[in-house]
């Protein structure tokens, strides 16, 4: 019953609560924020030091939520840490405030987008959608194939189909993009989503031009990214949201891809911590290392392969290892997930599969640009807000 949660329409059921929305501060650290709201940092330094990392993965712009009473108490705040657990900040009368990781309830739906071309495709598909994850995942899939600006004319037709996550009525976190299509001046151009995670073109060639590589040489894996995970024993929630590699320390960390470092230093729960921002929009975290390779900061180029630091135990380590993240803008995706893999196309049984996913989707394609649908507004549940039993009692605070 404890992982049951019930959504309650304010202000009526809460007796006068108020719900307050507000966005994650770029670059403000959990400790801060604490202070910030006059909360104790005990909330912090009670919970183990897996939920004290997670406190490091809050995407900045993370939109949060908090309740007060009417006698002007915080009695709970949800701050999402990645598209299905959030943090859980309480009140117990008598006892104070404590932090849990719970899920965060949502909706997956499964949509499909027609529409002709206005302006350019970025800017109408945010128009339609309201999404600039979407507008920005149709841009880099065909980047460096066609040319939106020159090329494409007032007309022209996009499809797109994707699964998309709804929290309170709204989008939220990056669309999963199943397949895309675009016609400039009637030449056709697709991309498809293979059972690996990558995308090909019509003939089963990957489409990504930018690939990495593994962030060491001969890498053992000791813990996969997960983004969700309830313990059935400590009855609770877990997260990994990055790759762990077991070494010894001093073993040489490489950049997974060419770019600039846009942080070295440390992290109270990642310790000493390099981040390198890509040109294709990912942002690679390099964490719990013993020190940095002599001139890396803040604005250093970086070519792939190159050594960056040395493995450690900083932070909130058991033992010396790399905790290697990826992200897509704030959100974290699964490193190897965008590792290099095939080129040049499918063989075998994997080709079979492939085509099997291709012709489903153009067969979507088609009936997208035969009935051409039209976009449904969004519903907006803006006095709505998830509780559970721990927060909410049917009387009055």
């Amino acid at each position: 019953m404890g992982r049951i949660f019930i959504l309650l329409v304010l202000p009526i059921l809460l007796m006068g609560a108020v719900v307050k929305p507000f966005k994650w501060k770029d670059g403000e650290s959990f400790l801060h924020f604490l202070e910030r709201k006059k909360l104790p940092l005990s909330i912090y330094y009670n919970v183990d030091k897996e939920d004290q990392k997670l406190t490091e993965d809050i995407p900045y712009s993370a939109n949060c939520q908090m309740l007060i009473d009417d006698k002007n108490i915080m009695r709970q705040i949800l701050i999402p840490v990645n598209d299905e657990l959030q943090l859980k900040i309480y009140h117990v009368p008598e006892k104070g405030y404590k932090m849990k990781v719970i899920p965060i309830v949502s909706e997956s739906r499964k949509e499909t987008l027609y529409l002709p071309v206005d302006t350019i495709p970025y800017d109408d598909i945010l128009k339609t959608t309201g999404s600039k994850n979407l507008a920005s995942a149709f841009v880099k899939m065909f980047k460096g194939r066609v040319d939106f600006r020159r090329g494409i004319r007032q007309g022209d037709p996009i499809v797109m189909v994707y699964t998309q996550k709804y929290r309170l009525g709204k989008p939220f976190s990056m669309p999963e993009v199943h397949g895309a299509m675009v016609e400039v001046r009637g030449k056709r151009y697709a991309v498809y989503r293979h059972r690996d995670g990558h995308y090909y073109d019509e003939k089963g060639a990957q489409y990504e031009k930018f690939l990495f590589k593994l962030p060491m040489r001969n890498p053992r894996i000791t813990s996969r990214f997960t983004k969700s995970r309830f313990h059935p024993v400590l009855k609770r929630y877990r997260a990994h949201l990055g790759v762990d590699f077991g070494a010894r320390p001093g073993t040489p960390i490489l950049s997974t891809g060419d770019g600039r470092v846009s942080f070295a230093g440390y992290s109270r729960g990642y310790g000493k911590t390099i981040k390198i921002r890509h040109s294709n929009g990912l942002t690679s975290l390099y964490a719990h290392q013993k020190s940095f390779k002599k001139g890396i900061r803040p604005g250093s180029k970086i070519k792939q392969g190159e050594v960056i630091g040395y493995v450690g135990s900083t932070g909130l380590s058991s033992g010396p290892h790399l905790h290697f993240g990826m992200y897509r803008g704030s959100t974290a995706i699964d490193p190897l997930s965008v590792m290099k893999k095939k080129t040049e196309g499918f063989t075998g049984k994997e080709r079979k599969a492939f085509l099997a996913i291709r012709d489903k989707m153009d067969r979507e394609f088609k009936k997208a640009l035969s009935d051409k649908p039209l976009r449904k507004p969004h519903i907006d549940f803006h006095e709505t807000y998830y509780v559970d039993k721990e927060t909410f009692k049917p009387k009055p605070f």
